[in-house]
């Protein structure tokens, strides 16, 4: 099996020929689920160009819809292949910040993510169950777990290499193993969610992947923040600009929410949040 994974040609092939491919691979391979329920999942993103009126409403800091999208900014990420949505975020705002990268001088626009009924549960799949157990956010999950055999324990492994791989720019394409995963990972209808570390904060950190269909039908975003970034070679500085003073929630399309924001002054600018490279 290790020769025909480094052999096989990940660059030139699709995802669904890569998926094709694990799925033979690692048939009869157990793995844990579990049910969660977190409260306060964050999302970021730049919005620098932003025009003003495309972000009066929660859709704003929404997973992207890629069939509003122009193409020219469609690519592969961790999890998704290309035009494909789906919901990145954390429990952690450090590493969501990290996971954006944002430049110096960006504005970037932060949503928090919440259950809508607090007896939801996201039943979910593990990516990199050995760096999780240190976690303290999850340890006390699998800490006592143990892998059912050998062959179980190899194949998470790889698959955790695959999630945890710190990709450059230019070589998306290294992506695509773990966007055929998380497919495979996901395919059964009962399962909503991807729990992985998060590569940006050397994986002290945890990232939530979730269907987008799960979040429209049971999250909904309750506050949301405009920050500047003051970005040096040690930390992110995030300087406040303006807040949602108040979400019009809108209980039938949670992303159609109308947000009223309010503009940050005086003192309000100096409470600034930092976080160390």
């Amino acid at each position: 099996m290790k020769q025909e994974l480094n052999e096989f040609d990940f660059e030139n092939s699709s995802v669904e020929e890569i998926e094709k491919f694990f799925s033979k691979k690692i048939l009869g391979h157990n793995r844990p689920t579990i049910n969660i329920s977190p409260d306060g999942l964050f999302r970021a993103r730049i919005i620098t160009n932003t025009k003003e009126n495309d972000l009066t409403t929660v859709k704003s800091i929404w997973y992207p819809d890629f069939k509003e999208i122009d193409q020219k900014y469609h690519k592969l990420n961790r999890c998704s292949n290309i035009g494909q949505n789906f919901f990145y975020s954390s429990n952690y705002l450090g590493a969501t910040i990290k996971e954006l990268n944002p430049d110096n001088n960006d504005l970037i626009m932060i949503g928090i993510f919440h259950k809508k009924f607090t007896e939801t549960k996201i039943r979910s799949q593990y990516a990199g169950i050995d760096a999780l157990k240190t976690n303290p956010d999850r340890n006390s999950e699998l800490k006592n777990y143990e892998y059912p055999s050998k062959t179980d324990e190899l194949i998470e492994k790889y698959i955790s290499s695959k999630f945890q791989e710190k990709i450059k720019n230019g070589e998306e394409f290294k992506y695509k193993p773990s966007i055929a995963f998380s497919n495979i990972l996901l395919k059964n209808d009962e399962i909503n969610c991807v729990i992985y570390p998060s590569v940006a904060s050397e994986l002290k950190y945890v990232n939530y992947g979730i269907k987008p269909k799960f979040v429209d039908e049971f999250l909904f975003c309750d506050k949301v923040y405009v920050y500047k970034i003051k970005k040096d070679s040690t930390e992110f500085i995030l300087i406040p600009i303006r807040f949602g003073k108040r979400i019009l929630l809108d209980p039938e399309t949670p992303k159609n929410s109308i947000i009223e924001w309010q503009e940050n002054k005086g003192l309000e600018r100096d409470k600034t949040i930092k976080y160390c490279l």
